[in-house]
């Protein structure tokens, strides 16, 4: 599929998010790389284009949209600068179990000043899911919440968390009953509750505007209608958001790869080597039309998942699972061959595509290793014979 493909209001919409991208975010990454760390003002950007609302419903003050809309702004951001997409992603999943699974009749009195809040982009909000010795497998995290009266108890230590540290809110997944996957709940946590600390943030290889955060709950006491949903659904709730979450990595892949393609064909017209540009050589021509091929059946597969979600298709988790797979592994090559392309000037920092280089690698890493996923595509094939 292409853009033109897409429907008036996702055309409008990718059109818009491709104007804050260079418009108002591109003149901000020069400084945020060079800080290494989250910018208020990226976020400030994000929350006016109203971007942290698509995941919250209309009665709340978000708006009418779905994992198409998400995937577009993704994909469009990342062209430009990758790091900002992660403000979204982990306050979208940290906000979208809450909307799904906190509200409606008897809903706790915190949760729609939250949600408003959230889709104005007031408070913004974190996943605290993985732990130092648990990332793929979720199901036997440690962090425990234990009953005391009218309150749950947190104590834990969540590791790798995105917008830790600036986040308003913390969506925790914590042990509240026996070992395995039913025995985890997700709870809801203000970020100046007392006991929720940064252990430390992490020093990455990409993503530099992004924080990404080892995060401590010590002793942290939050009332007991902060459980969202039931307790020890919490792991249930959780990965009905995966599916959505990995076409939101696909799409931003897809993106970092579009950008790599953008910068490799404007340097190639422009640089001159032995008389001539160096788009006239065969070597530089073969490498950017690999990367026109990846970047074309990627967006086709992206696009398709991101249907099938909304559709409600059989196949839609599987589809998820490729696209997050070849997007991910197009953007590596894609980025590559952009730098290839650069040549010296690919690897230092006066060129995007050494930024989007490093900035690729996570995606084959995140929302499942691209490892898992395959395992995952294939059980969906030969079912209990492929364990």
């Amino acid at each position: 599929m292409l853009h033109s493909d897409l429907d008036e209001q996702l055309r409008d919409l990718v059109d818009v998010t491709h104007r804050v991208a260079t418009e108002k975010i591109r003149p901000l990454i020069d400084e945020t790389e060079r800080s290494g760390t989250f910018s208020p003002e990226i976020r400030a950007i994000l929350a006016s284009a109203g971007f942290f609302g698509l995941v919250v419903p209309e009665e709340y003050g978000g708006g009418d949209s779905d994992v198409r809309h998400q995937a577009v702004v993704l994909e469009q951001l990342a062209r430009t600068y990758p790091s900002a997409c992660t403000y979204l992603t982990a306050h979208w999943l940290a906000t979208k179990v809450i909307a799904l699974n906190a509200t409606g009749p008897g809903e706790p009195d915190w949760v729609r000043p939250l949600l408003e809040d959230a889709a104005s982009g007031t408070r913004m909000g974190a996943i605290a899911a993985t732990e130092p010795d648990h990332g793929s497998d979720l199901a036997r995290i440690t962090t425990n919440a234990r009953r005391d009266g009218d309150d749950w108890i947190i104590n834990g230590t969540k590791r790798f968390i995105t917008n830790g540290g600036f986040a308003d809110f913390y969506t925790v997944l914590a042990r509240t009953g026996g070992e395995g996957s039913r025995g985890l709940s997700l709870i809801f946590v203000e970020a100046d509750r007392a006991g929720v600390s940064v252990g430390r943030w992490e020093r990455k290889m990409g993503l530099h505007g992004s924080a990404t955060a080892e995060m401590i709950f010590d002793d942290v006491r939050v009332p007991a209608d902060h459980v969202i949903g039931e307790v020890d659904r919490g792991f249930t709730y959780l990965m009905r958001g995966f599916d959505e979450g990995r076409v939101g990595v696909a799409a931003m892949c897809l993106g970092i790869a579009q950008g790599a393609l953008d910068a490799a064909t404007a340097y190639a017209t422009q640089r001159r080597q032995f008389g001539k540009e160096i788009a006239s050589y065969q070597g530089v021509q073969f490498l950017v039309a690999d990367m026109s091929i990846g970047v074309q059946a990627s967006r086709s597969v992206v696009y398709d998942a991101m249907h099938a979600l909304v559709a409600g298709h059989p196949d839609a988790s599987r589809l998820a699972a490729i696209a997050k797979t070849l997007a991910s592994d197009t953007a590596m090559e894609a980025t590559s061959n952009a730098v290839q392309v650069h040549g010296g000037a690919g690897y230092v920092s006066d060129f995007p595509v050494e930024m989007l280089m490093r900035d690729a690698k996570i995606g084959q890493i995140y929302e499942g290793t691209n490892q898992i996923l395959r395992m995952l595509i294939a059980r969906s094939y030969f079912g209990d014979a492929a364990r």
